[in-house]
This record gives structure tokens, sequence and C-alpha cells, in this order.
């Protein structure tokens, strides 16, 4: 039985549609292999870890020493956050260190701290939350006074891998830190290991 002209057209159009398909699948998993799926999934990295930053931040990579990343918001509130690698001592001496850095005064109470805990397949994540008179710490320089900001608060974090530990801190008024609670734990939940 003899094909006419239309059967083989189609016949040829079969094969040039699925012999571009199994090479633009073949350049896709190339890409994929050499660059990861960051870009694809609107990630960033730095260091050996990625993550997913919210709209309203702007990113830089730090030059100084233990930090990775320094945030700021769009709106120039006044809100900072770090993203630290390597620093000193255990996700608890880290969150006890920053519940120090605020005045034990009249404004000052234990209830408002508020402290959560979360176990992940690969990750242990602490979340801190907490307001009030912030004393900006003097690193090194013990003989100068500390700089007091009022309604302040302050939300933290530690990222926990196997063998690496991430800390997150922001500071700022209240209202930034208040605001910005909800796109902190979406941040701190979403780095991982590159």
């Amino acid at each position: 039985m003899q094909m006419n002209t239309q059967e083989r057209f189609l016949i040829k159009m079969n094969r040039i549609i699925t012999y571009s398909i199994i090479i633009g699948l073949c350049f896709f998993i190339s890409y994929i292999s050499v660059n990861g799926t960051n870009a694809i999934a609107q990630r960033d990295s730095v260091g050996n870890i990625s993550y997913k930053l919210p709209d309203t931040w702007n990113a830089v990579e730090s030059e100084k020493q233990f930090r990775l990343l320094e945030i700021t918001l769009n709106t120039n509130e006044d809100f900072s956050l770090v993203l630290f690698s390597n620093i000193q001592g255990t996700a608890d001496q880290n969150i006890e260190r920053w519940i120090n850095q605020f005045k034990k005064d009249d404004f000052f109470n234990q209830e408002n701290i508020i402290i959560k805990r979360d176990s992940l397949d690969n990750k242990y994540i602490t979340l801190l939350e907490m307001y009030g008179n912030y004393e900006v710490p003097n690193m090194g320089n013990l003989s100068q006074e500390k700089t007091l900001k009022n309604n302040y608060g302050l939300l933290g974090g530690v990222i926990e891998f196997p063998n690496s530990f991430y800390f997150v801190k922001a500071v700022g008024l209240n209202s930034a830190i208040s605001s910005n609670k909800d796109n902190f734990e979406r941040f701190i939940y979403s780095i991982r290991l590159n």
C-alpha cells in the first residue's frame, strides 16, 4: 500500500516535532544541571545557600566578616536585617544575647518575648520576636556608651543545618518590625543549602 503525499508530510512533521521536543528537553536539562533551579524559582544565592527575597526588601552582599547579606526596605523605614554565618555560639546563646540587647526597664516585659521552634526534614529553625527599648551593641568598644533606641523591635532567626548555622537578625521601629514579621518568616523558611 502506497502512502499519499499528505500522509508522508504528516509523518515528517511528526518526526520534526518529536525531535524538536527531545532537543528542547535536552537543552533544558543541561541548563538546570549547570545553573540549578534558582533562576527558574526566582531564588537568589549567597555563599552556599539560596533564598527567596520578599519584593519590598533590598539585599546587598556584605563585605564585613561573618555577614553574608545586609537588607533594607524599599520604603526606607527604620529597618535593617543582617544574615550571618559562622558566628560564635549555639542558637539559644544567640537568642539570649539578642534578648539582652534590650534594656530591662519599665517597658521591658518578659511576656512580650515570643520564641518559636520548628523542626523540618533537613533543618531546625528558631524564631524570636520582641519589642522594647533597644540598646545598640557597641561591637568591641566596651568603653563607648550604648545608644538607646525607643519603641524598637527585633526579629531573630537561627537556621540549623546538620553541618552549618545561619543567623538572621532584623531590628527597627516597632511598626516596621511588626509589618515585616510574615516576610521575615517566609525569608527564614526559604533559606536552603545549595
